[in-house]
């Protein structure tokens, strides 16, 4: 008789637990899903409390594959949905899932672009109905006791670069963090190391600008330590994304990397002590061509800086810097060399000039577009070796 009470006393507090479960709409795990959507960003949270939350939805061609990925998950409403910034890679398919869900929450950053690509997404919303909350450090999205999600840049308003207003998210759950960072670059990976300090630590970053040498920098990975490292990029890009500079600086400090260029879809779940992927890391080794990479171009400033990674001298004579856009090319004097960890800097315009024995003038007349033009560097056999 007792035995029978106390069964039916546990069965009892069973289905209490079962049904503050249910009243709560908690799962208990967090599920990220960075979405294979090409040289382009869309990544799907299912959060523990039950909320579904979509950052970016790839280009204008990716909204289609993006609605039809959410439908064959069973989702029908999308409580916040966030645009990091108005590039086409990032905001193309948000006026197809707008037009296609039941929208709560719509984030931008307070950023105007002319693009018909941005005003579709306008349309879309005045279409629902819905208002912009502005995206900027400091703003939370959700607030409860294991679940804070909330933005840690754009820090400012005042960025002459779109990719400088992106909207940073940070996930905080139990004692797991994620960070997605859109294409944040160094200024804002500054900033936010400024404004956070060790707050930034998280166990899974996404990687900025799909893994170009613009973000990921030495000192933001430092303090945020990550365990693993998600790369959103098209296979084969014209960008030569990621930089073979950011692979190896990953690597340098034992972060386990993942590709959808080269996995697919990348899928994360997590219980807030846990963190699994549905994929094994990339094992890259990394050549880094030669050794030599172009580190950073500025089309503003009409200056490119190329660095040798290897551990031996580089002969660079004839060898050839390429603007994409413009068609036009450096040739590397007779004689040209490069020591190991040396840069060498490449400049044009009329104020260019040799100021030290590291830079070297291309011509006293503009090369590069500043709208966006990309550079490729060949050797003296035509090889590409590096691009950016």
């Amino acid at each position: 008789m007792k035995k029978n009470m106390r069964n039916k006393l546990l069965l009892f507090i069973l289905l209490l637990l079962f049904i503050a479960i249910s009243v709560s709409g908690r799962t208990g795990e967090l599920t990220i899903h960075f979405l294979d959507v090409g040289q382009a960003d869309s990544i799907l949270l299912e959060l523990p409390n039950n909320e579904i939350m979509l950052i970016d939805a790839g280009n204008n061609s990716d909204g289609r594959k993006v609605v039809n990925y959410l439908r064959e998950k069973g989702i029908d409403t999308i409580d916040y949905l966030i645009g990091t910034h108005p590039h086409a890679d990032h905001i193309g398919g948000l006026d197809d899932v707008i037009d296609n869900f039941e929208i709560g929450r719509i984030y931008l950053p307070q950023v105007i672009h002319t693009s018909k690509t941005f005003e579709d997404v306008l349309l879309a919303v005045q279409r629902k109905g819905k208002k912009i909350t502005p995206a900027r450090a400091g703003v939370n999205i959700v607030d409860e006791p294991d679940l804070q999600i909330y933005f840690i840049s754009p820090v400012r308003d005042d960025y002459n670069n779109l990719n400088h207003y992106s909207a940073v998210v940070k996930v905080d759950f139990l004692d797991k963090s994620f960070l997605f960072t859109g294409d944040a670059e160094k200024p804002n990976e500054e900033e936010m190391i400024e404004k956070y300090g060790a707050r930034l630590k998280s166990h899974v970053l996404k990687v900025g600008h799909h893994g170009s040498n613009t973000s990921t920098t030495e000192e933001f990975i430092k303090i945020i330590e990550p365990d693993y490292a998600v790369i959103s990029a098209g296979k084969d890009n014209r960008y030569g994304h990621p930089s073979p500079l950011i692979i190896e600086r990953l690597q340098k400090y034992g972060i386990k990397i993942y590709r959808t260029d080269l996995q697919g879809t990348i899928i994360v779940h997590s219980d807030g002590q846990q963190i699994l992927f549905n994929h094994d890391p990339v094992n890259q080794i990394i050549t880094v061509n030669h050794g030599i990479v172009i580190e950073s171009v500025d089309l503003v400033k009409e200056m490119v800086i190329i660095v040798n990674m290897s551990k031996e001298i580089k002969n660079l004579s004839g060898w050839k810097l390429v603007s994409v856009v413009g068609n036009q090319e450096f040739v590397f004097p007779q004689g040209t060399s490069i020591k190991p960890g040396e840069r060498l800097m490449i400049v044009s315009g009329p104020a260019a000039s040799i100021t030290d024995d590291n830079i070297l003038v291309w011509t006293k007349s503009y090369i590069w577009n500043n709208d966006g033009d990309p550079a490729e560097l060949y050797d003296a056999n035509h090889n590409l070796i590096s691009t950016y």
